[in-house]
């Protein structure tokens, strides 16, 4: 066995035990030190960043990852001032960490796992993992991967806002004290920093290390990232429930119908459309 070929099953054993972690994040109770909620919810993150690297390379996954943070950041920043990109909302100083003109930055790094699981789920569904996506395919595999991202908003942000309230509406809303303003400014938003990411993922060199033969299971560890938002939605009233009133279950009754009958369809077409892809050997 060659050191490259250990390299890489240390590489693949070490995505997994990210990923199993990253799954466990749905088990942490409610009153949770804000430090362990803070290491365990990174998880993701860091999974992200190393599997898009073993993907495309570490220029276009730091890159992608900036975009996300850059976009994100400016839309967010933009949104508290004005009220105009998701709505008149702001967050309160504590539950999220330190606030940069009204915003906080760490935020920022959970929607780079979210673009990410998002992305790995469109691209396959669109049968380009392994090759490039260009013309109305681009556009269309970012649209889907822009709706897979407002998806997981549309089941998580009630949650975190009315019940939680890591955010909090001024107004409130139609949705379980959200406005549908909300979602579609998410949906633009993260569109753009999407098609950036698709952009970057068309250079020569990222398309040479795409096209690069991986370790089975590969794709299926980026797919299953997905999952881990549905399923930590869809836990949270049976370990956090005893922490909330009876309203708050409601809401996270709601929310889990969402994650079950919206997102989790999504998900499951993806992993099935790995099927598709020729299996590679360690």
């Amino acid at each position: 066995m060659t050191s490259a070929t250990r390299s890489t099953i240390r590489s693949t054993r070490g995505l997994w035990i990210l990923l199993a972690l990253s799954f466990a994040a749905a088990f942490v109770p409610a009153g949770t030190p804000g430090s362990i909620t803070l290491v365990v919810g990174f998880m993701p993150v860091i999974f992200s960043i190393w599997h898009f690297t073993r993907w495309a390379g570490a220029a276009t996954a730091w890159l992608s990852f900036l975009a996300v943070v850059v976009v994100s950041f400016t839309g967010e920043a933009l949104g508290v001032a004005t009220g105009l990109v998701f709505g008149n909302y702001y967050y309160p100083d504590g539950p999220l960490g330190p606030l940069l003109l009204g915003v906080p930055p760490l935020i920022q790094f959970q929607y780079f796992a979210m673009a990410y699981a998002a992305l790995m789920v469109a691209r396959s569904i669109g049968g380009v993992l392994t090759t490039a996506a260009r013309g109305w395919l681009l556009v269309g595999v970012s649209a889907m991967a822009a709706f897979a991202m407002t998806l997981l908003d549309l089941a998580s942000d009630p949650w975190h806002a009315t019940v939680l309230q890591q955010w909090i509406w001024r107004d409130g809303g139609s949705y379980f004290g959200v406005p549908i303003h909300n979602f579609f400014g998410w949906f633009f938003e993260t569109l753009v920093f999407l098609l950036i990411i698709q952009a970057l993922l068309n250079r020569t060199k990222a398309l040479a290390t795409i096209a690069e033969p991986k370790p089975r299971g590969f794709w299926l560890q980026g797919v299953l990232l997905y999952g881990t938002f549905p399923f930590t939605i869809a836990l949270t009233p049976l370990v956090q429930g005893s922490a909330f009133d009876r309203d708050a279950l409601v809401i996270a009754d709601a929310m889990v119908g969402v994650a079950l009958f919206a997102v989790v369809p999504l998900w499951l077409a993806a992993l099935l459309s790995l099927r598709n892809i020729k299996a590679q050997s360690d």
